[in-house]
């Protein structure tokens, strides 16, 4: 007679290397039954995106590749989680259920469910952080709404250690007897063929990891503001570890890109480095900052963190909106980025920081437009980082960006712009003299199939002053 299983649901955690909910599975000597779940409800949500939905079903490819080594496979199932998981116990005889949990207000909820009607014990835990939302608090046990002093707690708790799992083919629950479903393919789930998109198993993610920390950590904090054309090429190009991908996915495990970050600092007598190393460990500082803001304020994923700009008058226009989508502003420094986005899915940091300024404080647009547009475009698109990104670069955030501060297109491509990074996805400013690419307009002979810009630096940054004083109240300094 079969042993009853446990079930994983895999979730955000798509890898066999220190899985804290596969490992706690494993250590209670029962079979494994590994299960993905397409939720209905998340398929039809606003912010899927057909990039990152690529990149899923790649990272569901490697995952059962991975679980074919050990005489298993990834049982996929369609449906609401709570229907589907209910089947499977009944037909297993399951023991009980494990899985990763999240910290978004609809998985909460989600999960909730779960617990509250499956007849077997459910056990969630903390994985796709390094430190979960509850352990960073203050004395009075609220949550921080501000960075800084977040970070000064947060680097003062003990990190988890990565997780020694040991697989074997006895590992997992035999399924023959179950139904089986191929992962599907972009066009069985209603989405058109899309950009092509990086390997998504855990060795890239690994490999990735490894250049990066073999030499270019050492180097991030001088250039982790540049604009590399794309990390897929060969060799990779300076200033980004380009991890984000597999960290939302859970391809990868935030520990251990802590704990490597970690050796290679203990590693290296250079104080320089050092520092460097400590900047990109932010990084991972903000991604738990900006989780724990969703997990205690999950309002923000709707309306502005702060109350201050609630009847701010938004312009919304919607012909400008487009116009920046398409990467037709005008500004090369704003439409080479969000062509690339288009392109390849990514963009670099800091051009999401120059592109969201301008759609929030140079044409006034919402910034939930950008929000949503990030994500459906993004293959690294994660709700509470993108979120909070947007919302400090309107002003309306957490530690937002003051709104008095707006930045210049023109100085910023001037100082992070390369001629090559513009040239390439603006092939219009290909017979532009170099001296006038981050100003085509200003040419003796401007580019023909380049649009003028569609906004006045000056212009618009007055406008956009005025208003948000009078959503502030500050009629007199109007």
């Amino acid at each position: 007679m079969r042993q009853s299983p446990i079930i994983h649901w895999f979730r955000r955690d798509l890898r066999l290397r220190d899985n804290t909910s596969l490992h706690h599975a494993i250590q209670q000597n029962a079979p494994i039954l590994p299960v993905f779940i397409f939720d209905t409800a998340l398929l039809n949500a606003q912010r899927i995106g057909t990039p990152r939905m690529a990149f899923l079903l790649s990272a569901l490819h490697a995952l059962d590749e991975s679980l074919k080594g050990y005489g298993s496979r990834l049982l996929v199932r369609f449906g609401a989680p709570v229907n589907v998981l209910a089947e499977l116990i009944q037909q297993t005889k399951a023991q009980a259920l494990h899985f990763n949990r999240d910290v978004s207000p609809y998985a909460l909820t989600r999960d909730e469910q779960i617990s509250r009607e499956l007849i077997v014990p459910v056990h969630g835990f903390d994985d796709a952080l390094l430190l979960p939302p509850n352990d960073v608090l203050k004395t009075d046990g609220k949550p921080y709404r501000v960075y800084t002093p977040y970070r000064n707690v947060w680097n003062k708790i003990p990190k988890p250690a990565v997780l020694e799992t040991v697989f074997s083919s006895q590992s997992f629950y035999p399924q023959d007897a179950l139904t089986r479903r191929s992962i599907p393919t972009l066009e069985e789930l209603g989405h058109p063929k899309t950009i092509a998109t990086p390997r998504a198993d855990e060795n890239t993610a690994q490999d990735f990891l490894n250049a990066f920390l073999a030499d270019d950590i050492h180097h991030y904090s001088k250039s982790r503001n540049t604009l590399p054309i794309s990390p897929f090429t060969t060799p990779r190009p300076n200033g980004t570890s380009y991890l984000s991908p597999y960290l939302r996915l859970g391809v990868l495990s935030p520990r251990e890109c802590y704990w490597q970050a970690r050796d290679a600092y203990a590693s290296t007598p250079s104080h320089a480095y050092r520092e460097s190393i400590e900047t990109w460990v932010n990084e991972l500082t903000w991604r738990d900052f900006y989780g724990q803001i969703v997990f205690h304020f999950p309002h923000v994923l709707k309306r502005d963190f702060v109350d201050t700009y609630l009847d701010l008058e938004w312009r919304n226009d919607a012909s400008e909106l487009t116009a920046w989508q398409n990467g037709e502003t005008g500004y090369p420094i704003i439409d080479a980025p969000m062509r690339q986005l288009r392109a390849i899915g990514w963009m670099p940091n800091r051009a999401r920081m120059i592109v969201a300024s301008f759609l929030t404080k140079h044409l006034l647009v919402h910034w939930l437009h950008g929000d949503i547009y990030f994500m459906q475009h993004l293959i690294d698109g994660d709700t509470a980082s993108n979120n909070g990104g947007w919302q400090w670069a309107s002003g309306t955030g957490t530690d937002a960006q003051p709104y008095f501060r707006i930045f210049n297109p023109i100085a910023q491509s001037k100082k992070f712009a390369t001629t090559e990074y513009l040239k390439h996805w603006l092939p219009e400013l290909h017979g532009t003299d170099d001296k006038f690419i981050h100003t085509p307009w200003l040419a003796p002979q401007p580019p023909k199939a380049y649009p003028k810009p569609i906004v006045d630096h000056d212009q618009a940054r007055q406008r956009t002053l005025t208003t948000f004083k009078l959503a502030r109240g500050e009629k007199n300094n109007v």
